[in-house]
C-alpha cells in the first residue's frame, strides 16, 4: 500500500468519525485571533489539561501558539455560523453581532457558549504536518447548556437525540 493510499484511507476513516467543535482564541500581537478546531480533547483532570492540534505555525495558529494564554470555547448548535466564519480564511471574526467581549486577562470571549476554558500552553509537539498543543486549564467559564455541535463529513451538525 502506498503512502497516498494510506493517507486517503485514514482521512476517509476520520471523515465519518464525529468530533466536537471549538473556537480557540487569543490576544495576538496584532489583535484578537481565532480558529475553529475539531481536535480538542481532555487529557488530564489533575492538573486539568486539554490538547488540540493546528496544521500550521503561521497566521492565527502561530499567534495562538505564541500567546500567553488562550480561550477554548466549546460550541453548541447555536454557533454553527460562527464556527464556519472562523474556519474560513476570509470569514467574519470578532464582530459585535457574534457576541464577543474581552476578558480582564485580554482573551476574546464568545459570551453565551456552554463552556470556555482559559488555558496556558504547556507544550507543543510536531507530528507530521501538524502541531499538537497541550494546554493547562487555568479557569472555566460556564454558560447556557445547549445541544453540542459536532463536525462530521466536513459539515457542522447539531446533536439532540439521546441514546
Amino acid at each position: 500500500m502506498t503512502a497516498i493510499d494510506l493517507s486517503t484511507l485514514f482521512k476517509d476513516a476520520f471523515r465519518d468519525h464525529p468530533a466536537g467543535v471549538a473556537i480557540i482564541t487569543a490576544q495576538g500581537s496584532r489583535g484578537p485571533v481565532g480558529l475553529t478546531a475539531s481536535s480538542v480533547a481532555s487529557v488530564s483532570a489533575e492538573p486539568p489539561a486539554l490538547v488540540f492540534s493546528v496544521t500550521r505555525s503561521t497566521g492565527s495558529a502561530g499567534a495562538i501558539m505564541a500567546a500567553e494564554s488562550v480561550l477554548v470555547h466549546l460550541l453548541d448548535s447555536r454557533h454553527a455560523q460562527i464556527a464556519r466564519d472562523f474556519a474560513a480564511t476570509d470569514g467574519e471574526r470578532f464582530t459585535a453581532e457574534q457576541g464577543w467581549e474581552f476578558l480582564p486577562t485580554g482573551e476574546p470571549h464568545l459570551v453565551g457558549v456552554r463552556a470556555a476554558l482559559r488555558c496556558q500552553i504547556m507544550e507543543t509537539v510536531r507530528v507530521g504536518t501538524s502541531t499538537l498543543v497541550v494546554a493547562e486549564v487555568l479557569d472555566v467559564i460556564t454558560g447556557e447548556s445547549a445541544h453540542p455541535m459536532i463536525y462530521r463529513d466536513r459539515t457542522f451538525r447539531g446533536t439532540g437525540n439521546e441514546l
